[in-house]
């Protein structure tokens, strides 16, 4: 890529690297101020590969390079300077406090309020859980000392009570 009015001079390297939200500063400002320059992917040498198809290659291969006239340089450097003094934006993404809490079921949970299993056999409520999952009934079972609960959605408690049955009696239905 090359903006401006076509360089004059000779050029010269101003900045290169990886930092995206700097050099979109850079080639902003550059812009802004009337300096022409040329602007390209770093690695983008426009030169026919070697004949090695695994060549060591000293340079990165992600980043940017801009470039200016000799006779611009003076003035591209003091806007390169005043960017690279600014403090960085501020990127840090803010942690959602409402998920942190314990006490948030998710929406497919929060309607399963039909106790359809109680019993002292956390294995067997296990199992329970896992095969109305199976069917895809949406399942939250509950632990209070010795006692294990399965819960379903209302809609869901015939069913839920139909599989539990076969399962505990071991009987297919009737």
């Amino acid at each position: 890529m090359a903006s401006g009015a076509g360089p004059e001079g000779s050029l010269v390297m101003l900045w290169a690297g990886e930092d995206a939200a700097l050099h979109s500063s850079l080639v902003e400002e550059l812009e802004a101020a009337g300096i022409p320059f040329v602007d390209r992917p770093t690695g983008d040498d426009r030169v026919r590969p070697a004949a090695d198809i695994l060549p060591i290659d000293w340079k990165t291969q992600f980043g940017f390079e801009v470039a200016v006239p000799s006779s611009s340089a003076a003035a591209a450097e003091k806007i390169l300077e005043k960017l690279l003094g600014e403090e960085p934006a501020d990127m840090e993404i803010a942690a959602n406090q409402s998920l942190e809490s314990p006490e948030v079921k998710p929406a497919h949970l929060s309607g399963t309020t039909c106790a359809v299993w109680t019993g002292s056999d956390e294995a067997r409520a296990g199992f329970l859980s896992q095969a109305l999952k199976e069917n895809e009934i949406p399942v939250r079972v509950e632990t209070r000392g010795s006692a294990a609960t399965v819960y379903v959605p209302p809609e869901e408690e015939m069913l839920a009570r139909e599989i539990i049955r076969e399962i505990v009696e071991g009987a297919p239905p009737a």
